[in-house]
């Protein structure tokens, strides 16, 4: 990932990449926004970097361990700081279309979550479909741990489908990611966005209502 990012921001006007997060030194003094996508010990390692620098902090990392988390949380005391499970512009309308379509059913239908994802995945399930899952808790639905259904499966980059069964009819809400590119180009884009954001830990959530509200007045 980090290289896809890397290769993404050679493209974009107005983006430079400082340096890769293994090679930081204490030379560097002006960076905007620390991204990681490495692991657990190199997401702490992110936030000390990002707290020194008072940089902001997009952590894309999953499986994190608590430590890490309060870690996350902590630095967003301090700086702009957001953690997502997916950077994907598709994922975020996803997820905002799973929680409309909860708040309009609520029990009228049974909702499942399935995920598939390459076999060198390690955690599981994803954590785009715990967000998922989340996103349709906090929408006055239920979705038991039973009905996350994970698979792994050759070289699949992702897909995530949400499905609302009811007596007549099925509604499924799919997004299917093609190319890896497309996480390093959403980072970015959610990067841009958070340099410009408060102190305060931030959501995917918002990044998606500042899209739609520039849309709804240009």
């Amino acid at each position: 990932m980090g290289q896809a990012i890397q290769h993404a921001a050679s493209k974009v006007e107005g983006i430079t990449m400082i340096c890769a997060l293994d090679e930081i030194t204490k030379t560097v003094r002006n960076a905007d926004v620390v991204v990681d996508f490495s692991s657990d010990l190199g997401a702490r390692r992110a936030v000390e970097i990002a707290t020194t620098l008072k940089a902001a902090l997009l952590v894309g990392t999953t499986g994190l361990s608590e430590k890490t988390l309060a870690a996350i949380q902590n630095a967003s005391q301090k700086i702009s700081t957001i953690k997502i499970s997916n950077s994907s512009l598709g994922i975020a309308i996803l997820t905002r279309l799973t929680s409309v379509a909860t708040t309009i059913l609520g029990s009228q239908a049974l909702i499942t979550i399935q995920e598939t994802h390459h076999t060198r995945k390690k955690d599981s399930p994803s954590g785009t479909a715990l967000a998922l899952a989340e996103a349709v808790r906090a929408s006055g639905g239920e979705i038991a741990n039973t009905n996350i259904h994970s698979l792994r499966e050759g070289d699949v980059v992702g897909d995530h489908c949400v499905t609302f069964a009811m007596d007549n009819e099925i509604l499924s809400l799919q997004h299917r990611a093609m190319s890896r590119d497309l996480f390093a180009v959403g980072a970015l884009r959610i990067a841009d966005w958070l340099r410009h954001q408060p102190v305060g830990m931030h959501t995917a959530e918002q990044w998606l209502s500042d899209l739609l509200l520039k849309a709804n007045t240009s």
